[in-house]
């Protein structure tokens, strides 16, 4: 009966760790996405489109699906809420999964406002403003993702192993 309580705590253990694991590799992958999103929005800013128009095609791309805020700022959009407060409002909702980080979540946050009241050339040099932040972001967080994520299930199973040994 112990060596089973024990054998269960170390899976246990192990299930956090690899669960700590992956959404360190999660936020790894929305901060791509962001990238991406960032530049499909500088494409369609080149060709004149307006952002409104480019957030509604983007909230459809399959490449995007990690950035469930895209589609809910579609809909408020179409539910008449103006685009910046949309965005504001879908931005935090998804602040709150933990996909990104509370710095992260606030310069994204502060990123469609800033574009709506930009003109073209002081658009084009915020778009690239958000983007060396995104890629900073994102060599971060897969710099984290790879160091720390195995770490996190080697040392929760090591944690689970001496809890399931003092059981014994």
């Amino acid at each position: 009966m112990k060596a089973a309580a024990a054998a269960l705590l170390v899976g246990a253990f192990l299930c956090i760790g690899s669960l700590l694991r992956d959404g360190l590799r999660r936020r790894a992958q929305v901060m791509g996405q962001i990238c991406l999103f960032l530049r499909q929005v500088r494409l369609r800013a080149n060709l004149h489109q307006p952002l409104g128009a480019a957030v509604a095609e983007l909230a459809q791309d399959p490449e995007l699906a990690l950035l469930t805020f895209l589609p809910d700022c579609a809909a408020r959009c179409r539910a008449g809420v103006p685009l910046p407060q949309a965005w504001t409002l879908a931005v935090e909702t998804f602040r709150h999964t933990g996909k990104i980080s509370p710095p992260q979540g606030q310069t994204l946050a502060n990123l469609l406002p800033a574009l709506c009241a930009a003109d073209g050339q002081r658009l084009d040099s915020l778009l690239n403003l958000y983007e060396s932040r995104a890629q900073t972001a994102l060599a971060q967080a897969e710099e984290t993702a790879a160091s720390t994520g195995g770490l996190c299930v080697r040392v929760s199973g090591a944690v689970g192993l001496l809890l399931g040994i003092l059981i014994l």
